[in-house]
């Protein structure tokens, strides 16, 4: 997913995409309108591990199910709210 797209899960919270990696994407809760320049010189799926400790577009979630070690990739189980949610702002646009 782009970086920005607005999606609302099944029990109606809303999270914006600030991650993408072959693990799933990651969301900030609330609507956000990160700016890609933020992310210049990131490794590629929107994380850049030279961030200051307190950058303001650190995912708080990540849209799939938990997994085996997912805690060994620093994830917590309940940081993986699931793969079911709707994309309702996509690049600025309503969907």
């Amino acid at each position: 997913m782009k970086l920005g797209t607005i999606i609302r899960l099944p029990d109606g919270s809303e999270g914006t995409v600030v991650y993408n990696s072959l693990i799933g994407a990651g969301i900030k809760w609330g609507r956000h309108k990160p700016d890609p320049k933020d992310f210049e010189g990131s490794s590629g799926n929107l994380v850049k591990w030279d961030a200051p400790d307190r950058w303001p577009w650190e995912p708080e979630a990540l849209l799939r199910d938990p997994w085996p070690g997912c805690e060994r990739n620093g994830w917590r189980p309940e940081q993986c709210v699931g793969g079911e949610f709707e994309i309702i702002e996509l690049e600025g646009q309503l969907t």
